[in-house]
């Protein structure tokens, strides 16, 4: 449990110093979902931040809403969670099945997301990928390749809240 708290805590710090919470989209960010979309062929792709019980999106591809409680999102498991969490039946998956996104519109019906990981070694949220049709389990270059594009992804995020940080000091 106090593992849990001090990693969250971590968390909201590390969000909150990105200064990237209720900003507008960004191109720098929409060219990883575009990447990822494409490299899976899929319709949906988002680059979502955690903070609090919010997963907020600051990019994304498919998804018209920018922010779902953090209960109702996949990219929550992704957290902390060693290279790529993977999920080709959400519909049947306990932790999955009873999501708003799976049960309704736009009935997801596969899902993989690589965390987003800072220097610090801190997950603030994760690349995904998300399908409307049941898939095989991807192979390991689409893994290698989608932990890549999520560790690009990170150092954007750290670059972007850097300059932000030395604005905010000017």
């Amino acid at each position: 449990m106090f593992k849990n708290l001090f990693q969250e805590r971590r968390r909201s710090h590390a969000v909150k110093r990105l200064g990237v919470l209720d900003t507008l989209p960004e191109p720098a960010f929409d060219r990883f979902v575009h990447q990822a979309a494409l490299s899976f062929d899929a319709p949906i792709a988002v680059l979502s931040v955690i903070h609090s019980d919010d997963q907020w999106f600051k990019a994304a591809v498919g998804m018209a809403v920018t922010c779902i409680p953090r209960d109702n999102g996949f990219c929550g498991h992704t957290l902390d969670h060693p290279g790529v969490l993977e999920c080709c039946h959400p519909e049947v998956d306990p932790r999955f099945a009873d999501f708003s996104i799976v049960t309704g519109d736009p009935f997801v019906r596969y899902y993989i997301g690589a965390p987003l990981t800072l220097l610090n070694g801190v997950d603030v949220g994760a690349l995904c990928v998300l399908d409307t049709v049941t898939r095989p389990p991807s192979s390991p270059d689409q893994r290698a390749y989608l932990l890549g594009l999520a560790r690009q992804a990170s150092m954007a995020l750290e670059a972007r809240g850097d300059l932000w940080r030395e604005g905010s000091a000017a």
